[in-house]
């Protein structure tokens, strides 16, 4: 599986031994899951599950979710990449970060690199991303990385506003971006 490096971020294959700091960055956090689907903090054994279905999705469709790694202090910080929303319909950028982490232009550096391996590795023609209409934060990463609003759409069992961007429309820009296949 491939890994990421951005200016301050390094985006990795989850192991297993990530299931802790995982579990304490986003999934028994209220207020980082309340904008997840679910929208409520996991039990410690289901972080085990969860890691389980991401690498499967790595080997199903040849991308999925990264951990997300703080470069300057090495710690995990929650995950992005891209994933198949589970209706089926299309392929999303999905992120959350520790909420110590929100509000650095953290999430908009991993979800650009993210659309980026998209586009330019994976070749896809269209990415989009779905949040919580009262996530405003996620809706503005959304727009700072080149989407543009494409209305309300069924989503993880609801309706949720959509953004979308087409490969032709992005802009990889000069930000730093090193991407190695460690497989």
């Amino acid at each position: 599986m491939p890994t990421i490096d951005t200016a301050r971020l390094r985006l990795r294959p989850f192991s297993p031994d990530d299931a802790p700091a995982y579990h304490t960055a986003i999934l028994s956090d209220p207020d980082v899951m309340r904008y997840l689907p679910g929208r409520e903090p996991l039990p410690v054994e289901q972080t085990a599950a969860n890691l389980d279905r991401i690498r499967e999705h790595w080997e199903q469709r040849n991308y999925g979710l990264w951990a997300v790694i703080h470069r300057p202090n090495d710690r995990l910080i929650g995950h992005c990449g891209l994933h198949m929303l589970p209706e089926g319909t299309a392929v999303e950028v999905v992120y959350a970060l520790a909420r110590a982490y929100w509000g650095q232009g953290l999430a908009a550096e991993a979800a650009h690199a993210s659309l980026r391996y998209g586009f330019e590795t994976l070749g896809l023609d269209r990415i989009i991303a779905v949040a919580v209409p009262a996530n405003t934060a996620s809706l503005r990463v959304m727009e700072k990385i080149g989407m543009a609003y494409q209305g309300i759409i069924p989503a993880y069992g609801t309706e949720l506003p959509c953004y979308a961007l087409a490969r032709a429309g992005f802009q990889p820009g000069d930000a730093l971006y090193v991407l190695r296949d460690e497989a």
